[in-house]
């Protein structure tokens, strides 16, 4: 197993049907949570993600996607923003 799909990351939506549209599409490995307090959404909900790659994440939400943070520890890391002006939502 390679490092990366130890690694859990979290990815903010702009919108609750892009976090559900991530969940179905990555499957197992993917959880739909509350958005942690130190993190901010438009939504409210976020996806843990554990075992798939960024590029996969970033594929599956598509322009949903707000943010990717890896979590370490009970911290934080952003390691993936989306472009505010491609924004559809």
């Amino acid at each position: 197993m390679e490092d990366r799909d130890k690694q859990i990351m979290t990815a903010t939506f702009c919108s609750h049907y892009g976090a559900m549209l991530t969940k179905k599409r990555l499957g197992a490995g993917c959880t739909l949570r509350p958005i942690p307090r130190s993190l901010s959404a438009s939504c409210g909900t976020c996806a843990v993600i554990e075992g798939h790659a960024l590029d996969e994440i970033r594929e599956s939400a598509g322009e949903y996607l707000e943010a990717v943070y890896l979590e370490n520890k009970g911290r934080y890391e952003k390691i993936y923003e989306f472009n505010p002006s491609d924004k559809s939502c």
